[in-house]
């Protein structure tokens, strides 16, 4: 089976070394010699030596079974779209865009050459996170009211190697921000509760930070089922933090990403509360694994896409609305 891999920043590396990890080794890239960090590229190309292209169509000509797209956020639909009309499965890494603009095609275009269309929320592969939700949907703690979810990691430790201002997440014309940068945590919360209704934000560029997008947003939404939700998001806690609590009638749920922990707290007096930790071979990598097994066995037909282009479209809509109320100050109905 073979992949092309079009971006080498550091979930396009990643991916590489997890195809190699899984076995695979017709690899192809793609890239165009515009990374902010050429150092960290051409020592993996030293290291890898990966057969490389400059020119898209050159690659899609070698007929790869499926592209992962791991470029900036703006590139991934029309990418997508021309390797989609070659016939190539595609693999676009979160979000699925920075606006609406040609999503719909591209749906289109996936359902006309039945291909496998899926976007990369690795965290729905989170052991604890997988635990959580079956907690919700048997009713452990009774009817579901409300949720709270914040994240929060400084910017300038996320890549050591490289000038922070220089990074995807740091710039404006790369559609950076913490909204569309940390959009795992509103996949999970369309992943738990469904589309949503209203949605308020505030915030924006709010720190020190020599950047020019926002860094702090604090976001209300209510779904469709009635759940209200808060969530935090900023660039700016040291050490980070990802932590995720849902109310019910019955209790409440605490997922702690920093703290490998789940706990479930009952409503009842004298119930102790109740602790699972992550399993021991757990690591940060094990998602990404796991999402790639998963989209072979999409592409091989044996599995259904868990996040296909069309949940991905939803929790756009969800980022676009944040936006657009940061903008308009205003809540925002979708």
């Amino acid at each position: 089976m073979k992949f092309l891999i079009c971006g080498l920043g550091s979930i396009g590396q990643r991916h590489y070394k997890n195809l190699k990890k899984l076995g695979f080794n017709d690899i192809l890239v793609y890239r165009t010699k515009k990374g902010s960090n050429q150092n960290f590229i051409n020592n993996f190309e030293k290291k890898f030596k990966p057969q490389v292209f400059y020119n898209l169509n050159e690659a899609l000509a070698k007929k790869p079974k499926a592209v992962l797209i791991t470029n900036p956020t703006s590139l991934h639909v029309p990418l997508a779209i021309k390797a989609a009309k070659a016939g190539i499965h595609v693999f676009t890494e979160k979000p699925l865009s920075c606006n609406i603009k040609g999503v719909e095609k591209l749906i289109s275009e996936i359902k006309k050459h039945k291909l496998v269309g899926y976007v990369g929320y690795n965290f729905r592969f989170h052991p604890l996170l997988k635990q959580m939700k079956k907690w919700v949907e048997a009713g452990k703690i009774g009817k579901v009211l409300s949720a709270q979810a914040e994240i929060g990691e400084y910017l300038p430790d996320w890549h050591p190697w490289e000038n922070y201002q220089k990074t995807y997440a740091a710039r404006k014309d790369l559609d950076g921000g913490v909204v569309l940068t940390q959009s795992h945590d509103l996949d999970y919360l369309y992943w738990f509760f469904g589309k949503a209704k209203y949605i308020a934000s505030v915030g924006g560029k709010k720190s020190d930070l020599k950047i020019n997008v926002d860094d702090l947003v604090k976001i209300i939404i209510e779904f469709k089922s009635g759940i209200i939700t808060a969530v935090h998001m900023d660039y700016l806690k040291r050490p980070p933090k990802r932590q995720f609590e849902i109310l019910g009638t019955k209790g409440r749920i605490i997922w702690n990403y920093e703290e490998k922990k789940l706990t479930f707290i009952s409503l009842q007096k004298g119930v102790k509360p109740l602790i699972i930790k992550e399993p021991l071979n757990f690591e940060r990598n094990s998602m990404f694994i796991k999402e790639l097994k998963h989209f072979i066995k999409c592409l091989r037909g044996k599995e259904k896409p868990l996040v296909d282009l069309s949940q991905g479209k939803e929790v756009l809509k969800i980022i676009l609305a944040i936006k657009k109320s940061l903008k308009d100050k205003k809540i925002i109905k979708l």
